[in-house]
């Protein structure tokens, strides 16, 4: 019993003393360096090595080494880029569509717009502004009420909606805005307030959008000869005319002349936009245009027995009968969403029937008046006939999402369209449409349309001395104090800047430059994958520890693989194997020029824990 008791304590020493040695071993993964694992020719510079003892999911965990190994056999290669082109982008800030000046305190006002000559006072507060500087659409010397009786102003915001395949301009007028302080106690109405939102009450905001385009041509002095003395020529003027597209607004502003309408307005089966949403046109009334969706598929056909979704919508149509005679269909519409259904529906040909569903009912009517002007669906039989395969057809169209709009209509939340048409050869033609407030808008900003701000906007600057053209000189701010200048402005500003990119090849010229892209040096990185050829998995016997010829990955610890083994009795492996939870060591001299990469731990369950980690490091490699 003695000589047992002092064996296990030989034993346990023997394990302490080989834990005290293993607590200094390195097993940071990242340490690894890739030339370990790969040459550079992008060929394997590794063999792993399972153990003739190893379990089941030793050599699971070196397939998966073996697979994530492959992520980094490759080579990169520097190739000259074919087709090269050049990519530039221009950042363009929000623009300022119009700015008025509605307040102007300063030399010029005071003395062009107020006839003074001989300046006696000049304010050196906010307090001492005068009342007489607003603009009253000639000259800086009304007060605040008249300024906003008598402000409307036009701008004309190019290419806002669209028709066909024209673009078409907004003709915006903002008429008698009121000012409103932030602070009410401040201002009494003389100077224009340091802070205020901006008023505009319904009907003073307009937008005009007209759809008919014309032909105008605009003449005008030109010098189509340049004159040189030195050789006896003269400047030669000449009237040049040149030709524009635009509607009647732009033809007068541009001073042009009418020379043919190239488009009358917009007619039935044409679309077009209000605020940017648009409208599918199935007819054109007398101040009014019928809107709807047709689908792609149209007329559809239909068996007796058939049920059939129509494209884009919710709605399903079964025909339960065809008479050929009286040419009719027997029908059930359902909206697949909702679950509602109608009875059985009598289709004549060419007679629409009008489906309107409201509050989980959908209701049959005759005629889009009987409606209410406006119908979910709409069904025209359009013929019976015999199939080739002898089966009894219906041809059925359909119209969905269908509004008789006008002579007005709400094209969007807080504001009004008035429509316009006229009979043209026959044909009615939406000619143009007139958006109006209908809301009080308030703010500053105000939000116009979603795309523009209208905002007002104080400034305010001292200076220490002003002229004096009575006295020609110059007059010195009191101690202390400084002579100030005053300005109000609204202006209607985009919200958001435009970015625009541009790809440029050899031959092309940079934009707003005399420059010409003669060339482009582009060199692209093209990945050749090196396939492995040669087995790269090993079983231990199979290894020379002498000389491997090549840096080995050990899966599996000294019990399971021979090779570990010999590391661990050379001293070389410093990792207590019996007890790891699952490590990677790496021994960069472990067999003279070649190193090692051990993954294992003290079951084969730690085992494929270490060869995760060492699969992890090897992705990240791959990055790299």
């Amino acid at each position: 019993m003695k000589v047992k008791k002092i064996a296990a304590l030989a034993v346990g020493a023997a394990m302490i003393g080989a834990t005290i040695g293993f607590a200094s071993a390195t097993t940071n993964v990242q340490d690894i360096p890739k030339s370990f694992f790969v040459k550079p020719d992008g060929t394997p510079n590794v063999k792993i090595v399972v153990g003739s003892n190893a379990a089941a999911m030793d050599v699971a965990s070196a397939a998966d080494i073996a697979v994530a190994l492959g992520s980094l056999l490759y080579t990169e290669k520097q190739v000259e880029a074919q087709n090269a082109y050049v990519k530039i982008k221009e950042v363009i800030p929000p623009a300022t569509e119009a700015m008025w000046t509605i307040y102007a305190y300063n030399y010029t006002t005071i003395t062009q717009d107020h006839g003074i000559t001989n300046i006696t006072s000049w304010a050196t507060s906010y307090d001492q502004l005068p009342g007489d500087y607003w603009y009253n659409g000639a000259a800086f010397t009304a007060n605040y009420t008249q300024w906003e009786s008598a402000f409307n102003v036009p701008v004309t915001l190019k290419g806002k909606d669209s028709a066909g395949d024209y673009s078409i301009d907004w003709h915006v007028t903002i008429a008698n805005p009121e000012l409103k302080s932030i602070d009410p106690a401040e201002w009494n109405m003389t100077a224009p307030p340091k802070k205020a939102d901006l008023v505009v009450n319904p009907g003073k905001l307009t937008i005009l959008v007209d759809y008919v385009l014309y032909n105008y041509s605009v003449t005008t002095s030109q010098e189509v000869t340049y004159g040189e003395p030195e050789w006896g020529t003269k400047t030669v003027v000449e009237n040049v005319t040149n030709y524009y597209i635009g509607d009647a607004e732009e033809v007068a502003a541009n001073g042009g002349t009418i020379v043919s309408e190239v488009f009358p307005g917009v007619s039935a089966g044409m679309s077009f936009t209000v605020f940017g949403k648009e409208y599918n046109v199935l007819e054109v009334g007398n101040g009014t245009f019928t809107a709807g969706m047709i689908p792609a598929d149209n007329p559809m056909w239909y068996e007796i027995g058939q049920s059939k979704t129509i494209p884009g919508t919710n709605w399903v149509v079964t025909v339960l009968d065809i008479n050929l005679q009286e040419t009719r269909a027997l029908v059930i519409v359902k909206d697949a969403a909702t679950g509602a259904q109608t009875g059985q529906v009598i289709l004549d040909k060419d007679t629409p029937k009008y489906f309107v569903e409201e509050n989980g009912q959908i209701e049959t009517y005759d005629s889009l008046e009987a409606a209410g002007n406006k119908a979910d669906l709409i069904l025209t039989l359009q013929d019976t006939f015999v199939g080739i395969d002898n089966h009894i057809i219906a041809s059925i169209s359909a119209e969905y999402d269908v509004q008789v709009l006008g002579p007005v209509f709400h094209p969007a939340d807080g504001w009004n369209a008035t429509v316009k048409t006229a009979l043209k050869n026959g044909e009615w033609y939406i000619t143009n449409i007139t958006l109006v407030n209908d809301k009080t808008l308030e703010g500053n900003p105000i939000d116009v349309f979603g795309v523009y701000d209208l905002k007002y906007k104080y400034v305010q600057k001292g200076y220490d001395e002003y002229y004096n053209p009575a006295a020609d000189d110059f007059v010195t701010a009191p101690e202390g104090e400084q002579y100030i200048v005053a300005y109000a402005y609204i202006c209607l500003k985009e919200k958001e800047g435009k970015v625009i990119e541009k790809e440029l090849k050899v031959g092309d010229q940079i934009p707003d430059t005399g420059y010409t892209i003669e060339s482009i040096n582009a060199t692209v990185t093209t990945i050749e994958p090196k396939p492995v050829t040669q087995p790269i998995v090993l079983m231990d016997y199979e290894v020379n520890v002498q000389d491997p010829g090549s840096n080995l990955i050990l899966v599996g610890g000294p019990v399971a693989n021979s090779v570990t083994k010999y590391l661990v009795e050379e001293n070389k492996s410093k990792v207590d194997w019996y007890n790891s939870p699952g490590d990677v060591e790496y021994i960069p001299d472990a067999f003279g020029q070649y190193g090692a990469v051990i993954v294992a731990g003290a079951t084969r369950n730690e085992t494929r824990i270490a060869a995760e980690k060492l699969m992890k490091y090897i992705a990240e490699l791959a990055k790299e």
